[in-house]
């Protein structure tokens, strides 16, 4: 068993393990009940964890993670409507003005 990723925001971990359990990579929560110990205790020692049971499963656990932080940084890139020219936050997926759908973007080779 092996800590994959730490956090203060136990939403976000449990969305991770919800995330990694569909992949078939089966973890647990630790330490989610030490956060109200918080000014008490340090704050980082009070932060859950997510820790992969089986030490195989790491290696696919971690990559998974880096995935959906890279796709969730590409997301946060703004786009431009192709239906009214307005500018758009990069996590809508239509357009706030108009509702127009988001394009897809299209790959350079």
């Amino acid at each position: 068993m092996e800590r994959v990723y730490t956090t203060q925001d136990l939403a976000m971990l449990s969305h991770l393990k919800n995330s990694l359990a569909a992949q078939g990579i089966e973890c647990v929560l630790r330490g989610q009940h030490l956060l109200g110990g918080v000014g008490e205790l340090p704050p980082i020692e009070c932060w859950p964890e997510l820790w992969v049971l089986d030490d195989k499963q790491v290696a696919a656990a971690k990559s998974h993670i880096d995935t959906l932080f890279a796709t969730a940084a590409e997301d946060g890139e703004s786009w431009t409507c192709a239906a009214c020219g307005e500018e758009c936050p990069g996590a809508f997926t239509d357009c706030w003005s108009c509702g127009a759908a988001r394009a897809e973007k299209s790959e350079a080779s």
